[in-house]
């Protein structure tokens, strides 16, 4: 498993333990910077990130390779304009990937896939796919021969409903990157502070939170650890605001945990799978 570097947080005020904004172009320049040491040079961004892609094309540098996603089409913002922004805004004529934000959208205007693929045809991107949050997103475009060259999953300890169809996806050649290894930053959240419909989940974020202090391990070690130990993912999309989270990212290293343990800790608790989806929040 590889990092790449997830922009959401550079174009926008995003996530729920995000308390620094965003990231100023400084501290953007070092990050990259520093990810360029490190031998990270995936970069995760979207038409509907406010500037990221804008800010990317602007600090990243030729080694960087880019996988944008898109939507919200209509007349006058085509896939056609929208990718031609894109190119615009990377300050370059191919980019590594670019993906479906809204599998619904696709399934329901298939064209749209003849016309992505038309410019994987024409080197303009190397790989093509989709984005999905629920098992049946994913069936439904398999289902209508749309097999994606990279699929973008939610993915995390508490969120595993992807799991048992990795191995199905790795048969077909499909690049998997999951997305939502710390749920937004919710993992980081004191349990106490929770309100609302995540009030539910308060017992079980405390349970995880005393397993990290009784095996002596951050959070974010913790939850990366979990990703790190399945073979099948390609690519980790960790949400960065600034450098000292990159570094820390970065210095980890991974650990003899004895997941199946662990787990059985945490399955103990039974959770509604629509917490697990920050949509609902």
């Amino acid at each position: 498993m590889k990092i790449a570097l997830g922009t959401a947080q550079w174009g926008l005020d995003y996530g729920i333990a995000n308390t620094n904004g965003m990231p100023s172009d400084d501290e953007l320049k070092e990050i990259i910077s520093t990810a360029n040491k490190a031998g990270i040079n995936m970069f995760d961004t979207a038409v509907q990130y406010g500037n990221a892609e804008k800010r990317l094309g602007e600090f990243s540098t030729t080694k960087s390779n880019i996988v944008t996603k898109i939507g919200s089409f209509s007349d006058i913002n085509s896939l056609k304009e929208q990718l031609k922004n894109s190119f615009k805004n990377f300050q370059r004529e191919n980019i590594y990937g670019c993906l479906f934000h809204n599998c619904i959208e696709l399934k329901e205007n298939k064209y749209l896939w003849e016309e992505l693929l038309a410019y994987k045809k024409a080197d303009k991107i190397n790989k093509i796919g989709y984005s999905v949050y629920e098992p049946s997103e994913l069936f439904a475009l398999l289902e209508l021969g749309l097999v994606p060259d990279i699929v973008q999953v939610p993915y995390s300890i508490l969120d595993r409903k992807f799991e048992p169809y990795f191995k199905l996806l790795k048969e077909k050649g499909v690049e998997i990157h999951v997305r939502s290894v710390y749920l937004q930053g919710l993992y980081f959240k004191n349990p106490n502070q929770l309100s609302g419909k995540l009030l539910m989940l308060q017992p079980v974020l405390k349970e995880i939170q005393n397993l990290c202090e009784k095996n002596k391990f951050r959070i974010s070690q913790f939850c990366l650890d979990f990703i790190k130990q399945n073979l099948n993912i390609d690519y980790a999309v960790i949400g960065i605001e600034s450098q000292k989270q990159l570094q820390e990212i970065n210095h980890f290293k991974h650990n003899e945990i004895n997941w199946k343990n662990i787990l059985k800790s945490i399955d103990k608790y039974s959770l509604e799978e629509e917490l697990l989806n920050p949509v609902n929040w």
